[in-house]
């Protein structure tokens, strides 16, 4: 029987990175911060010396902590086994050095509803863990102000008529350099059309345009088609029907998607996708066979914008 999925999953995130070096070099843990971003929110950095993506899980229950395994890593010498940090959520973080492997356990407050989220920097090579409320959304950085606090000048009062001239002459100067040559009109029109499609794009968010289920020999895969790197919070849930549940945050999904996916496999029943307007976000519901001890494994394929779920049973 299946008796807590969510200590028996065992959750891999792999970064598929074009890098020769990447498999022979040497993974260093450099080192690990802690602050406290709000009162409602508070982050775990850690300083790599290379693109390493950790095993993370996660355990419930009168100990409630968050595990993070970085496989053939090393760690720094001026790390320590404990660091004290009196969070709100996070109590304190334990290292565990292996021979293979850096283990690291935030230890998180009882009776905390929280929400986790993780992104990695690559040009600092820092993966950031945020912890925050589940009643509160994620604070975004504040805006710079100007130096010295000087408000921006007010732009200064002109007539109408000097305005009006003004006008007039530059419409004399476009209907001249039009007259000369149509071929600067057109250069500039492409280029409105490339600036206007990278606008929208980038405007446009997150989206989530396709859920597919496979077979394969390593498992059943459920594959999600993504406009670029967001991957989800994944996590268990232990009930007479189990459940691995995907939340992608600040996600919109194409209207083409259905919200009931038959699936049929041995392991996966069904796919359930449901939007969340309030909390801005996606749940897609992976519905489970009972009686399976699943494994549980997470690919993300970067250039193909593609986050595969490969399900498994441990045996």
């Amino acid at each position: 029987m299946l008796k807590n999925i969510s200590a028996v999953l065992t959750i891999v995130f792999v970064f598929l990175l074009c890098c020769p070096a990447f498999a022979t070099a040497r993974r260093l843990l450099k080192g690990i911060d802690f602050k406290t971003s709000s009162p409602n929110q508070e982050q775990v950095v850690f300083r790599l010396n290379s693109p390493v993506a950790p095993k993370f899980f996660t355990i419930k229950g009168e100990n409630p902590r968050i595990v993070f395994d970085f496989k053939n890593t090393g760690a720094a010498r001026g790390i320590k086994n404990t660091i004290t940090t009196n969070g709100k959520f996070i109590e304190q973080i334990r290292v565990g050095i292996h021979e293979t492997k850096v283990r690291v356990v935030l230890d998180l407050a009882v009776n905390k509803k929280i929400k986790v989220q993780r992104d990695f920097d690559e040009n600092k090579n820092s993966l950031t863990v945020t912890v925050h409320d589940a009643a509160v959304k994620p604070e975004k950085k504040k805006l710079k102000q100007n130096k010295k606090g000087k408000k921006k000048e007010q732009p200064k009062t002109v007539s109408t008529a000097r305005v009006k001239k003004k006008s007039e002459k530059k419409q004399r100067k476009k209907k001249q350099a039009d007259q000369q040559s149509s071929a600067p009109k057109i250069i500039k029109a492409a280029k409105v059309k490339v600036a206007d499609k990278e606008s929208e794009q980038s405007t446009a968010g997150t989206l989530l345009s396709s859920v597919n289920f496979e077979h394969s020999n390593r498992g059943e895969m459920i594959q999600f088609r993504l406009n670029g790197f967001h991957p989800p919070v994944v996590y268990g849930l232990e009930e007479k029907k189990p459940k691995v549940i995907c939340e992608f945050q600040d996600t919109a999904v194409d209207s083409r998607l259905p919200e009931h996916i038959k699936a049929d496999g041995k392991f996966v029943r069904s796919i359930r996708i449901t939007k969340e307007k309030k909390e801005k976000r996606v749940r897609v519901v992976l519905e489970l066979t009972p009686s399976y001890s699943y494994d549980l494994q997470q690919v993300f394929f970067k250039n193909d914008n593609l986050f595969v779920i490969i399900i498994n049973t441990l045996n």
